[in-house]
């Protein structure tokens, strides 16, 4: 079963030190639980050097 979550954050780009609100879908090819959702959507944004604070998950 997939499972998609919709969520908001609020990002720092490492390269310039700017904060952003950005809105994205996270799609996972197995069933995960919204808590782990949300560890991977913030694993994922640290790895583009992006990290966030306050995800929010809006489904």
């Amino acid at each position: 079963m997939k499972r998609s979550y919709p969520f908001t954050a609020t990002v720092t780009d490492l390269e310039t030190g700017k904060r952003e609100q950005v809105s994205d879908t996270a799609h996972f090819n197995h069933v995960v639980s919204r808590a782990d959702a949300r560890t991977a959507i913030s694993n994922e944004l640290v790895r583009l050097r992006r990290p966030a604070v306050d995800i929010t998950i809006t489904d």
